[in-house]
């Protein structure tokens, strides 16, 4: 089969590779969309600390497909269905986040024609969405996770530090439980989609303009800086609190307000991918909310590429000023 194959010095092959082995209690999927991450490219880009951790060369966690062959002890699938693929393999709900194996890190992922998954890692794809919607999951699912750890806000004042499709989904799922959201950026055409979308875009040189009153921030930019993390202890109101879905590169130390967010009695948060609220799988709660806001979502799909054009791919999110690209699909 082909695949890309990155290298732990992040050179990039799209190159005939094994074909993977089906086994007990796994299905093999082939691939028909697989999203890029703003993860992903950080690490190619400028954390090379973290590319060297990653213990597979197939990378990608954003995957769905067709079920091309099923193992032993296999339920509920067969083979031609349609499957969004949970990246996450843990033992249960309890499983210490920091142990969880992943698609696309510890193990093979999507950039690839074939992947094999645990079967208890798929979802049937709903009828109303495609392959390439599908692949949304996995961040609406990291933007619910957030939701939850900052108390599920209804009716509360929000501020977004990012404007990339995290941030965007964090805003849209934050607008559906009733809160006033505000947008901060620096992308043009992701601006103006967050304005038709319903929520107040600022551009990053109207960072002055910010109230000092917000209930809840998601600072969801990350790498390494340390100018969001400021800009959210400044910004947030007495007793409110930050919640960090942005990837900060490994290793990295920031210099940031402390005697501010302490004297505010304010606390930050870090949200790190996606598990379950109140006994209910939030990669499930996802699926639903993909289903109901699919018009929305689908918006923030910008390009879809063959495979072979990976690295056409990474320059358009190199160059978003002039490809306005959001989220890149690449389809082997």
């Amino acid at each position: 089969m082909k695949a890309v194959i990155i290298s732990k010095k992040g050179h990039i092959e799209y190159k005939e590779v094994q074909e993977p082995k089906i086994k007990k209690g796994y299905v093999k999927v082939k691939v028909k969309a697989a999203g890029l991450c703003g993860s992903d490219t950080q690490k190619i880009f400028s954390d090379k600390k973290s590319l060297r951790l990653v213990k597979t060369s197939i990378w990608c966690h954003e995957i769905s497909g067709v079920i091309y062959e099923t193992g032993k002890e296999v339920k509920n699938f067969v083979k031609g269905d349609k499957v969004i693929v949970n990246s996450l393999i843990r033992n249960d709900e309890d499983s210490d986040i920091t142990k969880i194996r992943s698609l696309g890190k510890d193990l093979p992922g999507g950039f690839a024609d074939y992947i094999v998954v645990p079967y208890k890692n798929l979802r049937k794809i709903p009828s109303n969405i495609g392959f390439e919607e599908a692949i949304l999951t996995d961040s609406i699912a990291v933007a619910l996770h957030g939701y939850h750890l900052s108390n599920s806000p209804t009716n509360k004042n929000i501020l977004i530090l990012g404007d990339g499709s995290l941030g965007l989904i964090t805003g849209l799922l934050c607008l559906e439980f009733n809160n006033k959201v505000t947008l901060i950026g620096k992308n043009i055409r992701n601006l103006k989609l967050a304005s038709d979308f319903g929520i107040t875009a600022l551009r990053s040189d109207q960072i002055k303009d910010l109230q000092k009153n917000y209930d809840i921030i998601f600072e969801i930019v990350g790498r390494k800086q340390d100018n969001t993390l400021d800009c959210s202890i400044q910004c947030i109101k007495p007793n409110g609190q930050i919640t960090v879905l942005g990837v900060f590169e490994k290793g990295y130390y920031g210099n940031i307000l402390l005697r501010e967010l302490f004297y505010k009695e304010g606390k930050i948060v870090g949200s790190n991918s996606y598990g379950f609220f109140n006994g209910k799988s939030e990669f499930d709660m996802a699926i639903n909310f993909l289903k109901k806001m699919k018009l929305q979502f689908s918006q923030l799909i910008t390009h879809v590429l063959p495979l072979k054009e990976f690295k056409t791919g990474l320059d358009l999110i190199k160059n978003k000023k002039s490809s306005k690209a959001i989220k890149i699909v690449f389809k082997p």
